[in-house]
């Protein structure tokens, strides 16, 4: 077939106004991308602590510092006003925004399904960090002597309280805790190290390893020199927490995690596990709701078992992890070998209840 070179010109032109519709079809496409990019992205900022009001810089005139001192408050929209026993977590490096952002995230996600209790967040700002923080007592006095009351004041704030903190920060909560226990006795040290002073932290573990009580949690990880070099105080200290009866402690070894990543995983597992029996308590108000919908339900019964055991009702725990059990062949929906395994399961649990 032959062409002519109008009918090139015509292909020619045809193409490139195709060309041209395309490119206004790909900025319009990729225009609209964007807006909804961000639309989602706004949403999702504006999602992000749902849980929590916007947060506060108050600023506290310290005689202690002699200078002003600033710290960030940030409270669930569910706290009472005129309870004066609002949970309070007090934690360091709240000048640090990855720290911050990581903290308050946390904590928000855990508040908002409820497995940890609505609280005032509140961060210490740092003027001269490694000073402050290595050289404690200064601070020490600062948060009992003029922070507290202000927040007992102003924010209806109870004792005891929650403290927390990575690296040195974790250094000075570990102190906080064991220097003041009625004032803090939850713990969350993250990373901590426990070698400055020539291993001050550690003598003061044994030193009042008998006197203190409360919640502990202790991380690390294990990767990197500057993380890698702090485990050996991090598990000192692990070994003197597994001794002590009155003391509710856990810890995470977080493989993987550097330095400065830990906090990303150990803040929300050390407020989870700090607050865990409160949880507990949550969870079986819940399933004794639901039982009231689904009466003799295994599944519910079991839960309500659980969270029994974990408050430490162990004949209550037992009974109900007996009902359980006997109502198991009432669910039609279960298979022979799915029987099998959660009547292996709850009589596990029923012995675990005799053993304590």
């Amino acid at each position: 077939m032959m062409y002519s070179e109008t009918h090139f010109l015509f292909q020619a032109g045809n193409i490139k106004s195709i060309y041209k519709t395309g490119i206004r079809k790909a900025i319009v496409k990729s225009t609209l991308f964007l807006l909804f990019q961000t639309f989602v992205c706004n949403f999702c900022f504006s999602r992000v602590y749902s849980q929590l009001s916007p947060s506060d810089t108050i600023t506290i005139h310290s005689k202690i510092f002699d200078a002003a001192r600033k710290v960030i408050i940030t409270k669930t929209s569910k706290i009472k006003i005129n309870d004066t026993s609002n949970n309070c977590i007090i934690y360091m490096d709240a000048d640090d925004r990855n720290i911050n952002g990581i903290f308050l995230q946390s904590a928000n996600n855990l508040m908002a399904n409820k497995e940890i209790p609505p609280s005032y967040l509140v961060g210490i700002i740092h003027e001269n960090r490694n000073t402050e923080l290595l050289e404690k007592d200064k601070l020490l006095s600062f948060l009992k002597e003029e922070l507290l009351p202000y927040l007992k004041e102003n924010c209806s704030i109870g004792t005891p309280l929650t403290i927390a903190g990575h690296s040195f920060g974790g250094y000075f909560a570990t102190y906080a805790f064991l220097k003041d226990n009625a004032t803090y006795n939850a713990c969350i040290a993250i990373s901590p190290a426990y070698w400055p002073n020539k291993y001050e932290i550690i003598n003061l573990f044994n030193k009042k390893q008998h006197a203190i009580s409360g919640n502990f949690y202790l991380a690390v990880g294990d990767k990197r020199w500057d993380e890698i070099s702090l485990r050996e105080g991090i598990f000192k200290a692990k070994n003197i927490l597994l001794k002590q009866k009155n003391i509710a402690f856990n810890f995470n070894d977080l493989r993987g995690f550097s330095h400065n990543a830990t906090p990303t995983a150990g803040l929300a597992l050390g407020l989870s596990s700090i607050y865990d029996k409160w949880e507990w308590a949550n969870i079986l108000e819940e399933q004794e709701n639901r039982l009231k919908l689904f009466p003799g339900f295994w599944g519910h019964l079991e839960i309500k078992a659980d969270a029994l055991f974990h408050l430490n009702r162990m004949a209550q725990a037992k009974s109900f992890y007996q009902e359980a059990l006997k109502n198991i062949p009432q669910d039609e929906k279960l298979s022979k070998p799915e029987i099998k395994e959660i009547t292996k399961r709850l009589r596990t649990k029923i012995k675990h209840c005799r053993a304590k």
